[in-house]
């Protein structure tokens, strides 16, 4: 499913959604199509689904025309002893 036809069937709402197919173009990855897991209405319930979420899923508001996620490289901290 696109995003603007998941923006049509929840409008106003958050989602819970796995990546089905994105594309990265530099440091965003923009995505085409998700598999909608459930709609969330609540702002709280939706925190709640983001804290307890399995790796690979996302919350995200309807409110967003586009679905772009930042792509953060981590770097780790080196202490010498």
């Amino acid at each position: 499913m696109t995003w603007d036809e998941v923006r049509k069937l929840y409008p106003d709402q958050f989602v819970k959604f796995k990546i089905i197919e994105s594309h990265i173009e530099g440091n965003k990855e923009y995505v085409d199509e998700v598999a909608i897991i459930k709609a969330i209405e609540d702002g709280k319930e939706a925190m709640k689904e983001f804290i307890q979420r399995k790796e690979g899923e996302y919350i995200y508001s309807t409110k967003n025309e586009k679905l772009i996620i930042d792509l953060v490289k981590h770097i780790g901290i080196r202490r010498s002893v």
